[in-house]
């Protein structure tokens, strides 16, 4: 009786949308651009023992921002706006 009831309010797994391969290069991309930007800030600290300076900032949030943006916008479905 218990398992009826269990089934009737379980639903059944949904299939995650699959991507095409371009658009698998593409994400990948952008999450090169991620680790890039990451890469750049702890190489130029450890190189020039530097951890406080704008001009790697401006770097490495631009390479960060581009390649997030750019990772959610190739993803299959992204959230849309909901409407008031």
């Amino acid at each position: 009786m218990a398992e009826a009831a269990r089934s009737s309010t379980s639903s059944a797994p949904v299939a995650a949308p699959r991507m095409s391969t371009a658009r698998k290069a593409t994400f990948w991309g952008f999450a090169l651009l991620v680790v890039l930007g990451v890469g750049f800030y702890v190489w130029w600290g450890v190189a020039y023992s530097a951890w406080l300076d704008n001009g790697v900032y401006a770097v490495t949030i631009t390479l960060l921002l581009f390649g997030l943006a750019g990772m959610w916008l190739v993803l299959p479905n992204p959230p849309a706006p909901s409407s008031p």
